[in-house]
């Protein structure tokens, strides 16, 4: 993806209502070949998906649920469908829905879409960190559950990759910024006979590293990342129209981690690349996160156990 005249990098704490993206063309671009196919895609789930408790609740008098198919794929594709309570449920949104990795986070923000039942959260992994954005595929369960300014919620996170590829720099080359100029302050310490343009470029070994960074959209993700499982390849989509999915996990930052799943579509790897255990590789990727399910959501406090 991208926009004119933003092409900078933003922290995710900058962003406003402009950067959230309120579509899922692009998701499903990734994932089908012809986005006539969409109304294909709906039918499907809504006759052969299925559901759980746990992705159903009333508020306001309006009845929602979401509908999943196919069930034995952690990639599936949903519907919420949405009215009055013991009327005609209608399809009010349509997503690729994805299983994911358990975290511990902090409530700090949301983002109602307009249509009334998609959104965001935005939430802090520790108090010195960015503010992270995510879609929440359950939003109209969540935002009931308990998505409240410091309130901490267990969240499944997973990604849906719009690119990938084998890393294409293992080492970089710092001549100014902050970290250079400690590095220069301590160099120069150690030979004062040298003068400040004498200093050799600071070279940090990129191998192994976990890089999380934002980009001008709110829950979109640029990273770098070793592949440090096999990846689980599996194909999603309706017969004839298969497209092959790579899945591993990533784990983001020291103090606090953060743990991702991650789906890339066979049409998201550069030039045909493969992800492989012992990679680094970089990623653009778009974030999912919804409170973990629940087997009786209430709306409202106390949430019961988990389902398995």
């Amino acid at each position: 993806m991208s926009q004119d005249n933003q092409n900078e990098e933003m922290d995710p704490r900058d962003f406003d209502p402009r950067g959230h993206v309120e579509d899922m063309r692009d998701k499903w671009q990734l994932l089908l070949d012809d986005l006539n196919a969409i109304p294909g895609v709906i039918q499907r789930t809504l006759t052969e998906g299925g559901t759980r408790k746990s992705w159903a609740g009333i508020e306001n008098g309006t009845e929602y649920m979401m509908m999943a198919w196919p069930a034995e794929s952690t990639l599936r594709s949903a519907v919420v469908v949405a009215g009055p309570k013991d009327g005609k449920l209608e399809p009010r949104a349509v997503f690729p829905f994805l299983e994911g990795i358990p975290n511990m986070l902090q409530i700090e923000a949301v983002h109602n879409w307009k249509d009334g039942v998609q959104g965001e959260a935005g939430v802090l992994p520790s108090e010195d960190s960015p503010l992270l954005w995510f879609y929440d595929p359950l939003f109209f369960r969540d935002r009931n559950v308990d998505l409240t300014f410091g309130v901490t919620q267990s969240f499944v996170l997973a990604g849906l990759c719009y690119g990938i590829r084998r890393t294409l720099i293992d080492e970089l080359t710092l001549t100014d910024g902050p970290r250079y100029e400690e590095y220069a302050a301590g160099w120069l310490a150690e030979h004062p006979d040298k003068k400040s343009y004498e200093v050799p470029p600071l070279k940090i070994d990129m191998r192994g590293k976990h890089i999380l960074g934002g980009t001008q959209y709110s829950s979109m993700y640029q990273s770098r990342a070793t592949v440090e499982e096999e990846p689980v390849s599996f194909m999603f989509g309706p017969e004839g129209a298969q497209v092959k999915i790579y899945r591993f996990p990533v784990v983001f930052g020291d103090k606090t981690p953060i743990a991702i799943m991650i789906y890339a579509p066979e049409k998201a790897c550069e030039n045909g690349y493969v992800p492989e255990k012992g990679h680094d590789v970089e990623m653009l990727f778009w974030l999912q996160g919804r409170i973990t399910d629940y087997e009786d959501v209430t709306f409202g406090h106390g949430a019961q156990a988990p389902v398995q």
